[in-house]
């Protein structure tokens, strides 16, 4: 049997193997409480007409019932249309825009870089919920800022409602939320191009070849393992939206902002009659769905990390 190495090769002593797997076991029991447990009663939630009041096995067992329904139900279609949507179209626009600007911040020829990647990062410490509520103010039709300024520049005769109407309190939505993760993808973008040999650039500008030949064929090619990396956190955490909607709109106006997160919440704990079985199936179908893009993620992810050698990363 191999003994256990570090990643420099370095073979392990049984007294250090077994420290680590000791340093794991709070991770261990964290995982097992507050991840694992919670994922097995949803399932077994969503079998059962359960109001969240009293023991489960009080409650009626209705077998695919709560399915049946979801998968009837128009507001969960748009539900989950609405976050495949907003999943795609965020990641359409925020992975190359936060590359562009990644590219342009760590140019030498760039005056206040520092000041730069400060502006640009600093929405994403900010948590979600406070965004919102200053955004939900900025965009009132009555007197909100936005709109005043939109009105003081001629640019409109009247005042917009931004979550009245239905495409543009989505858009709107999307909007500002790209905006405030920006920073994030900026500074995962700026970590990979530092992966890049500045000599790469440097013999490439003799042999005449201008910025956006360097990019594509320079760049690209080499970051390539970090970027599929890059695109798929992309992708998988926008899964996660649900503050922007719940301060914003609430799902409306009528339901057309409503997202599979908020669905769950409002079948939960939106109604006089709580309904944690219907909930429970909503996040069941939408948490399979979601783990067969984990799934084609892991994939292109191993494949990334197998070529990181032959592009020298």
């Amino acid at each position: 049997m191999s003994r256990a190495t570090t990643l420099a090769g370095i073979p392990l002593r049984r007294s250090e193997i077994s420290w680590a797997y000791i340093a794991l076991i709070p991770f261990l029991i964290l995982f097992l409480a507050f991840t694992v447990w919670p994922l097995v009663r949803t399932v077994q939630f969503s079998f059962f007409d359960y109001n969240g009041i009293g023991a489960l096995d009080e409650s009626p067992m209705v077998g695919f019932d709560n399915f049946a329904f979801v998968f009837s139900d128009q507001v969960f279609g748009t539900s989950y249309l609405n976050t495949w949507i907003f999943t795609v179209g965020q990641a359409l626009i925020k992975l190359p825009l936060s590359f562009l600007i990644a590219v342009l911040l760590v140019q030498r020829w760039l005056k206040w870089r520092g000041f730069f990647r400060v502006v640009f990062f600093l929405p994403w410490l900010m948590p979600p919920s406070i965004v919102a509520m200053v955004f939900f103010y900025l965009l009132n039709p009555n007197n909100g800022a936005i709109n005043e300024l939109l009105l003081a520049t001629g640019l409109v005769s009247a005042p917009i409602d931004f979550l009245a109407s239905p495409p543009i309190a989505f858009s709107t939505i999307a909007v500002i939320s790209t905006w405030q993760i920006m920073g994030q993808y900026v500074i995962f973008w700026m970590a990979a191009l530092q992966l890049v040999p500045q000599s790469l650039y440097e013999a490439a500008e003799v042999d005449g070849a201008g910025g956006w030949r360097r990019i594509w064929h320079i760049t690209l090619p080499i970051i390539r393992p970090m970027a599929v990396i890059i695109a798929s956190l992309g992708l998988i955490w926008s899964f996660n939206i649900f503050d922007w909607v719940d301060i914003l709109t609430s799902g409306g106006p009528g339901n057309s902002t409503f997202v599979v997160n908020y669905y769950v919440y409002d079948k939960a704990f939106g109604n006089a009659t709580p309904q944690f079985g219907i909930a429970s199936a909503a996040a069941t179908l939408f948490g399979i769905s979601v783990l067969i893009i984990y799934a084609l993620v892991g994939r292109a992810v191993a494949k990334a990390q197998a070529r990181r050698k032959e592009y020298g990363v």
